[in-house]
Protein backbone atom coordinates (compact mmCIF):
# COMPACT_ATOMS: atom_id res chain seq x y z
CA UNK A 1 0.00 0.00 0.00
CA UNK A 2 2.68 2.52 0.59
CA UNK A 3 4.25 1.63 -2.43
CA UNK A 4 1.17 2.83 -4.24
CA UNK A 5 0.73 5.77 -2.14
CA UNK A 6 4.25 7.33 -3.03
CA UNK A 7 4.09 6.39 -6.82
CA UNK A 8 0.97 8.38 -7.02
CA UNK A 9 1.75 10.93 -4.63
CA UNK A 10 5.71 10.80 -6.85
CA UNK A 11 3.37 11.41 -10.34
CA UNK A 12 0.94 14.04 -8.86
CA UNK A 13 3.96 16.07 -8.13
CA UNK A 14 5.54 15.75 -11.42
CA UNK A 15 2.48 16.02 -13.50
CA UNK A 16 1.68 19.48 -11.04
CA UNK A 17 5.27 20.93 -11.79
CA UNK A 18 5.35 19.86 -15.70
CA UNK A 19 1.89 21.64 -16.49
CA UNK A 20 3.87 25.06 -15.43
CA UNK A 21 4.39 26.77 -19.12
CA UNK A 22 5.94 30.22 -17.44
CA UNK A 23 8.14 29.27 -14.34
CA UNK A 24 11.04 31.96 -14.04
CA UNK A 25 13.60 31.33 -11.85
CA UNK A 26 15.21 34.68 -10.79
CA UNK A 27 18.33 35.05 -8.97
CA UNK A 28 18.26 36.02 -5.50
CA UNK A 29 21.14 38.47 -5.79
CA UNK A 30 21.93 38.85 -9.21
CA UNK A 31 25.26 39.57 -9.85
CA UNK A 32 25.80 43.30 -11.44
CA UNK A 33 27.18 43.69 -14.98
CA UNK A 34 31.17 44.24 -14.49
CA UNK A 35 32.02 46.03 -17.24
CA UNK A 36 35.86 47.15 -17.74
CA UNK A 37 36.81 45.30 -14.39
CA UNK A 38 39.73 43.85 -13.92
CA UNK A 39 41.41 42.73 -10.59
CA UNK A 40 43.29 39.47 -8.77
CA UNK A 41 39.77 38.20 -8.95
CA UNK A 42 39.74 37.89 -12.62
CA UNK A 43 43.68 36.53 -12.89
CA UNK A 44 45.51 40.14 -12.68
CA UNK A 45 48.51 40.20 -11.01
CA UNK A 46 48.85 42.92 -8.55
CA UNK A 47 50.93 45.98 -9.09
CA UNK A 48 51.00 47.35 -5.09
CA UNK A 49 49.40 45.64 -2.56
CA UNK A 50 47.89 48.56 -0.50
CA UNK A 51 45.73 51.32 -2.21
CA UNK A 52 42.86 53.97 -1.53
CA UNK A 53 40.07 54.04 -3.33
CA UNK A 54 36.15 54.17 -3.64
CA UNK A 55 33.99 50.60 -3.24
CA UNK A 56 32.01 50.26 -5.59
CA UNK A 57 30.32 46.56 -5.17
CA UNK A 58 30.82 44.35 -1.72
CA UNK A 59 29.99 41.43 -0.48
CA UNK A 60 31.11 39.19 2.41
CA UNK A 61 33.52 37.36 0.23
CA UNK A 62 34.41 39.89 -2.67
CA UNK A 63 34.61 43.63 -3.18
CA UNK A 64 35.33 46.06 -6.28
CA UNK A 65 38.23 49.02 -5.43
CA UNK A 66 38.61 51.12 -8.38
CA UNK A 67 37.51 49.33 -11.05
CA UNK A 68 39.61 46.00 -9.55
CA UNK A 69 38.23 43.13 -8.29
CA UNK A 70 39.37 41.43 -4.94
CA UNK A 71 38.20 38.22 -2.84
CA UNK A 72 37.98 39.14 0.97
CA UNK A 73 40.22 37.26 3.05
CA UNK A 74 37.52 35.32 5.23
CA UNK A 75 39.91 34.82 8.68
CA UNK A 76 40.52 38.66 8.56
CA UNK A 77 38.34 41.12 10.31
CA UNK A 78 37.53 42.59 7.47
CA UNK A 79 34.57 40.07 6.85
CA UNK A 80 33.29 41.51 10.27
CA UNK A 81 33.53 44.99 9.00
CA UNK A 82 31.58 44.68 5.70
CA UNK A 83 28.48 41.90 7.55
CA UNK A 84 28.13 45.11 10.48
CA UNK A 85 27.51 47.85 7.51
CA UNK A 86 30.33 49.49 8.37
CA UNK A 87 31.98 48.86 4.79
CA UNK A 88 29.82 49.74 2.21
CA UNK A 89 29.06 50.71 -1.38
CA UNK A 90 30.58 54.41 -1.70
CA UNK A 91 32.84 54.29 1.05
CA UNK A 92 36.33 55.51 0.36
CA UNK A 93 38.58 53.18 1.80
CA UNK A 94 42.17 52.40 2.70
CA UNK A 95 43.20 48.67 2.07
CA UNK A 96 46.03 46.41 2.23
CA UNK A 97 46.16 43.26 0.64
CA UNK A 98 48.02 39.53 1.37
CA UNK A 99 50.64 37.40 -0.54
CA UNK A 100 46.99 35.38 -2.21
CA UNK A 101 45.99 39.17 -2.90
CA UNK A 102 43.20 39.11 -0.81
CA UNK A 103 41.59 41.97 1.15
CA UNK A 104 43.05 41.92 4.75
CA UNK A 105 42.82 44.81 6.08
CA UNK A 106 40.51 47.85 5.82
CA UNK A 107 40.43 51.39 6.77
CA UNK A 108 36.96 53.52 6.36
CA UNK A 109 37.89 57.20 4.80
CA UNK A 110 34.57 58.41 4.78
CA UNK A 111 31.29 56.98 3.81
CA UNK A 112 29.88 59.22 1.45
CA UNK A 113 25.58 60.25 1.92
CA UNK A 114 25.26 60.76 -1.79
CA UNK A 115 26.97 60.36 -5.23
CA UNK A 116 25.78 61.41 -8.80
CA UNK A 117 26.57 64.15 -11.80
CA UNK A 118 27.18 67.40 -11.05
CA UNK A 119 25.05 70.01 -12.49
CA UNK A 120 25.95 73.00 -11.34
CA UNK A 121 28.54 74.07 -8.65
CA UNK A 122 29.27 78.09 -7.25
CA UNK A 123 30.60 79.42 -4.29
CA UNK A 124 27.90 78.47 -2.24
CA UNK A 125 25.97 75.59 -3.81
CA UNK A 126 26.08 72.46 -5.52
CA UNK A 127 23.50 71.02 -7.98
CA UNK A 128 24.05 66.92 -7.98
CA UNK A 129 21.39 64.89 -9.91
CA UNK A 130 18.76 68.16 -9.60
CA UNK A 131 19.14 68.61 -5.70
CA UNK A 132 20.20 72.02 -4.62
CA UNK A 133 22.44 71.63 -2.12
CA UNK A 134 24.55 74.16 0.10
CA UNK A 135 27.96 74.25 0.81
CA UNK A 136 29.49 74.15 4.85
CA UNK A 137 31.55 77.28 5.16
CA UNK A 138 34.08 74.87 5.66
CA UNK A 139 33.44 72.74 3.14
CA UNK A 140 36.48 70.50 1.75
CA UNK A 141 37.07 68.80 -1.55
CA UNK A 142 39.04 65.93 -2.21
CA UNK A 143 39.67 62.91 -5.13
CA UNK A 144 39.08 59.51 -4.91
CA UNK A 145 42.63 58.84 -2.99
CA UNK A 146 41.75 61.28 -0.62
CA UNK A 147 44.03 64.23 -1.28
CA UNK A 148 42.68 67.52 -1.04
CA UNK A 149 42.03 69.14 -4.49
CA UNK A 150 39.78 72.87 -5.25
CA UNK A 151 36.61 73.20 -6.08
CA UNK A 152 38.01 74.55 -9.86
CA UNK A 153 38.70 70.64 -10.21
CA UNK A 154 35.36 69.76 -10.91
CA UNK A 155 33.37 70.40 -14.14
CA UNK A 156 29.40 70.15 -15.09
CA UNK A 157 28.74 66.09 -16.01
CA UNK A 158 31.35 64.83 -13.17
CA UNK A 159 30.39 61.91 -11.45
CA UNK A 160 30.76 63.45 -7.59
CA UNK A 161 30.49 61.88 -4.05
CA UNK A 162 29.39 63.96 -1.02
CA UNK A 163 29.04 63.95 2.72
CA UNK A 164 26.36 66.53 4.04
CA UNK A 165 26.25 67.37 8.06
CA UNK A 166 22.75 67.67 10.29
CA UNK A 167 22.07 70.97 8.10
CA UNK A 168 22.51 69.19 5.19
CA UNK A 169 25.10 71.01 3.87
CA UNK A 170 28.11 69.69 2.09
CA UNK A 171 30.78 68.67 4.14
CA UNK A 172 33.25 67.38 1.82
CA UNK A 173 33.07 67.02 -2.13
CA UNK A 174 34.83 64.02 -3.47
CA UNK A 175 35.72 63.94 -7.34
CA UNK A 176 34.95 60.44 -8.26
CA UNK A 177 35.45 60.41 -12.42
CA UNK A 178 36.20 57.02 -13.70
CA UNK A 179 34.14 55.01 -11.76
CA UNK A 180 30.73 53.74 -11.54
CA UNK A 181 28.72 52.05 -8.38
CA UNK A 182 27.59 49.18 -9.22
Amino acid sequence: MNTKYYIILFLLIFATNGLCDSVQIESIDPMPDFKNVGGPAFGEKVKSYSGKGLVQYVSSTKMMINSKMYFVDQTSPCVEMIETHQIKRASIVSFTLNKKASVNQLKLIVQLDFTGILDRMDDIAVVCDDTYRELYIHASFHDISDRAITRYDFDIGDFIGMTVNQDRQIESLWYLNGYFLY
